[in-house]
């Protein structure tokens, strides 16, 4: 068994959002040089990289996590609020990047991996019956159904600076826990992630414990020491749950270079995948799916901590 499982193809290049053109800040490169970056740093007994797949059955799995009528606009019709006209191609590149997601988890359930990571993963804010935020399937929290189904004990962490509102309200009917840290006060403020009426006053905590899900807003400005105290009270809450299997939305977006403001250091970073490093070791035997989530820095900072945290999780799992 390898330790670490990758889901990629040269196919996710493909993923040009909004005209098309290359301008858009969802540049797939970010992918391409994460993975090459694990591929030329990890031993190479300790990895693979496996295709994503469109298996026969996939599609049915994507109709139990959003409507069947928005699933085939996207892929019968091309038809999506994150790309203008009809281009079913990137209908496919989007069902593709939800089988990434689908083979690691079979992979971690039949116990062939402990460690998944699916850099175009983690598509975090697309909802039941549209798309959002550069999101098309939410293939997170079709997995943590889909552990659940299989038997084990899902619960979903996202330290992207964007909140993660797509997998909390998908699965805010189940017992499974969402937790996310995100910038307050940003995008997306539509949704039950933030309180409105204390835009502002900094770092504070909005959770619903009947719904098992809890936000953590930070401030902008105040850096390493904001994220390491939400792990931390994560680490806690982890630890009342005990999962059987992490699932992770490790966006790169909170670091200092990015314009949100966060100002997370490498640092901060290391601190938060040892944190669940620990915890995954601790009760899930090792066992975690990471997708790569929002990240702006395309050709530097974005895959370099994408693939400091993965290999920093695969080495204590």
């Amino acid at each position: 068994m390898n330790k670490l499982a990758i889901a990629y193809s040269d196919d996710y290049l493909g993923w040009r959002l909004g005209s098309g053109d290359g301008s858009h800040p969802t540049k797939p490169e970010r992918a391409q040089i994460a993975v090459q970056l694990l591929t030329q740093e990890l031993p190479a007994n300790s990895f693979e990289v496996i295709e994503p797949t469109v298996l026969d059955g996939d599609r049915s799995k994507l109709e139990t996590i959003h409507t069947a009528e928005y699933v085939s606009q996207v892929l019968d019709l091309g038809r999506s609020g994150e790309w203008g006209g009809s281009k079913p191609e990137l209908g496919q590149i989007a069902f593709q990047m939800f089988a990434g997601t689908a083979r690691l988890v079979e992979l971690i359930a039949a116990g062939e991996a402990l460690v998944g990571f699916n850099p175009q993963g983690a598509k975090h804010h697309a909802q039941k019956i549209k798309s959002e935020g550069f999101c098309v399937f939410n293939d997170h929290a079709w997995a943590a159904l889909e552990f659940k189904r299989l038997g084990l004990k899902p619960l979903y962490i996202d330290w992207d600076v964007n909140a993660g509102d797509g997998v909390q309200n998908l699965l805010a009917d189940t017992d499974i826990p969402t937790f996310s840290i995100h910038g307050h006060g940003i995008y997306p403020t539509h949704s039950d992630t933030w309180l409105r009426e204390k835009s502002g006053q900094g770092n504070y905590e909005y959770s619903n414990p009947d719904q098992h899900w809890y936000n953590y807003n930070l401030a902008q400005g105040q850096g390493d020491q904001a994220f390491q105290c939400a792990m931390d009270l994560i680490a806690e809450k982890v630890d009342e749950y005990q999962p059987d299997v992490i699932l992770l939305a490790a966006g790169a977006d909170g670091h200092e270079g990015e314009h949100w403001g966060l100002k997370y250091t490498y640092e901060g970073y290391s601190y938060a995948a040892e944190k669940v490093a620990e915890l995954a070791k601790k009760h899930c035997q090792g066992r975690v799916l990471i997708g790569g989530a929002g990240g702006y820095q395309p050709f530097t900072h974005t895959p370099r901590i994408w693939a400091n945290v993965v290999k920093q999780i695969t080495a204590v799992s």
